[in-house]
């Protein structure tokens, strides 16, 4: 199966979609699609799905960190007051 994009090998794509949070199953069914050069919209339509529920997360996770510095700059100032 070789991917359309020449910069990117099947490997790194791979390697990226584990990493994004994808299953096995659906990148072997994204790697599928990569196969039908016709299906351009499916392929995009997946990545944005993946891209999304990563974004998702980050902002979860970045929900957390915000919380735990306000809780840090509590305890360091708590003797300013």
């Amino acid at each position: 199966m070789k991917v359309t994009i020449p910069e990117i090998s099947d490997r790194e794509l791979a390697d990226i979609l584990i990493r994004s949070g994808m299953t096995e199953e659906q990148i072997k069914a994204f790697l599928k699609q990569c196969e039908n050069h016709c299906c351009c919209t499916e392929k995009v339509r997946i990545l944005r799905t993946v891209r999304k529920s990563l974004l998702d997360t980050i902002h979860r996770e970045q929900a957390v960190l915000d919380k735990l510095d306000y809780i840090i700059w509590c305890t360091e100032h708590k003797g300013d007051e």
